[in-house]
């Protein structure tokens, strides 16, 4: 039976505290709300649970309860999620300065997703509020917890309407890049970042993503076998990548597929020469976006560096209805979510409308952040995979050391001056010492275990990080989107 808090309910609930070593009720995150132990944290998706994992590290395990914001029929928490407990360890930063909350205090984490990187900087300079979750109108999702906790699962879906200004964002990459022209939406500006501060948070990695026919198709092109391995996983090279997302391929001239799977002549779906080549892009404003525009278009590293396809102008966001560009045989979709991208190429499979130019659009190519897992060869199989860049595969192995080249420092950023001492002092552990090795190593999320590492900071000498230094980053870019990774220890 699913139990709906109303106001009256939340009033009466909250009468009586939470007992120690249970799962905090949407009463407790209400009334931690309205004591101020609270946190508001936007920004990048693709850290959602690398961050939630930090967090719930210092909570008595017994207490967490996971929020999501309502989604219609579908799985809460797309665009908002909540954790609330009580700590079971005192959040300070190790630099000193003070303690955010203390042990035995009940806290709430909230991450709002919704809109990706530019939301972990511009609400923060503009006070724009954007939509929490409101803990006076949850419903329990009937979940019954079993073994280890898995912060992927939501206990309650909680309706937004706690309007607040977010207290400190994240980004995949530094505000100079992800503000750039070519990585920000219609009629966004640029923001003065100099009212905030920060810097390097963690490490993400970006993938190319094909859907599951492409896959095989490129497999067996390359002399594969047709199995999910990483070794025998198809490469794309960068410069046909390059010419993909700045909108330049073209089979009518030798650079869309068949420039990579020789023409079988036939004319249908199977002929490389048929086939349009179908991108499902992130929109602007996506940190994922702008890893692969900094990567694979040098943009805004060069001043040669190419404009991905579209921008934000005239094209589809519609899944099953692409903008034709080119010579009307390549198409492109511009996906506000992670979800929406694979949505876009899962459509892709079994689409079954041809181009004006009358090509076929059943094969594509998207943008997708290595925290996402494509569940290969699993009741979950989602239809698609991950391919090798150059000939590098993305893993986490790869990626530590810089040997796979889209991996990138996440940042961090918070006002300077106006937050409440506690929350500045958060904003320091998050940013800090919270994404540990440890908590990496332990979340249950499959995908933030493959995209995420944390930062150089973290010594690969560190004896207490001895069992997992495999999640840590051993390289660094100084700063810059736009530098070379330099290894570091």
């Amino acid at each position: 039976m699913k139990l709906q808090y109303s106001v009256i309910a939340l009033a009466m609930l909250a009468m009586g505290a939470a007992q120690a070593g249970t799962p905090l009720l949407p009463s407790d995150a209400a009334a931690a709300t309205t004591a101020g132990n609270v946190v508001y944290v936007s920004g990048s998706s693709a850290l959602r649970f690398s961050l939630a994992s930090g967090f719930v590290a210092m909570c008595d395990a017994s207490t967490i309860t996971v929020f999501g914001n309502t989604n219609g029929s579908s799985a809460p928490g797309n665009n908002v999620r909540g954790y609330a407990c009580t700590l079971k360890t005192t959040i300070a930063p190790k630099s000193g300065g003070g303690t955010a909350f203390a042990a035995g205090t009940n806290v709430v984490f909230n991450k709002y997703d919704q809109g990706g990187s530019i939301n972990g900087i511009q609400p923060l300079v503009l006070n724009t509020a954007l939509s929490y979750l409101n803990y006076g109108a949850c419903t329990s999702t009937g979940l019954v917890r079993s073994g280890s906790f898995d912060l992927t699962k939501i206990d309650y879906s909680c309706s937004q309407g706690n309007t607040v200004v977010p207290q400190m964002g994240v980004s995949d990459v530094e505000a100079a890049t992800i503000q750039n022209v070519n990585n920000l939406a219609d009629n966004v500006s640029a923001v003065a970042t100099s009212t905030l501060t920060g810097g390097v948070h963690s490490v993400a990695m970006a993938g190319v993503a094909v859907n599951l026919p492409l896959y095989r198709a490129l497999q067996a092109a390359q002399g594969l076998t047709q199995d999910d391995t990483e070794a025998n996983a198809p490469s794309l090279p960068l410069t046909f990548l390059s010419t993909v997302e700045s909108g330049n391929a073209s089979p009518q001239n030798g650079t869309g597929f068949n420039a990579l799977i020789p023409s079988n002549g036939a004319a249908n779906a199977t002929d490389s020469a048929q086939q349009a080549v179908n991108l499902c892009s992130r929109n602007n404003g996506s940190g994922t976006k702008a890893m692969h525009n900094a990567f694979l278009l040098s943009t805004p590293c060069s001043t040669a560096g190419l404009a991905p396809v579209g921008g934000n102008t005239h094209v589809s966001n519609t899944i099953g209805t692409p903008t034709e560009v080119g010579n009307n045989d390549a198409t492109v979709t511009l996906n506000s979510s992670t979800g929406n991208v694979i949505s876009c190429m899962q459509h892709a499979t079994t689409d079954t409308v041809l181009t004006s130019a009358s090509y076929y659009r059943n094969w594509a190519i998207g943008m997708v952040g290595l925290e996402n897992d494509p569940g290969a060869g699993t009741s979950s199989d989602a239809g698609w995979r991950f391919v090798k860049v150059s000939g590098v595969y993305p893993s986490l192995a790869n990626g530590q050391i810089g040997a796979y080249p889209m991996t990138y420092e996440n940042y961090m950023y918070w006002p300077a001056k106006g937050l409440a001492t506690k929350i500045s002092q958060f904003a320091k552990w998050l940013q800090n010492d919270a994404v540990t090795p440890t908590a990496l190593s332990t979340t249950p999320d499959v995908g933030t275990r493959q995209g995420i590492l944390a930062n150089s900071n973290f010594s690969i000498t560190d004896p207490n990080y001895s069992s997992v230094t495999n999640w840590i980053a051993r390289t660094t870019r100084s700063g810059s989107s736009c530098a070379p990774q330099q290894l570091v220890q």
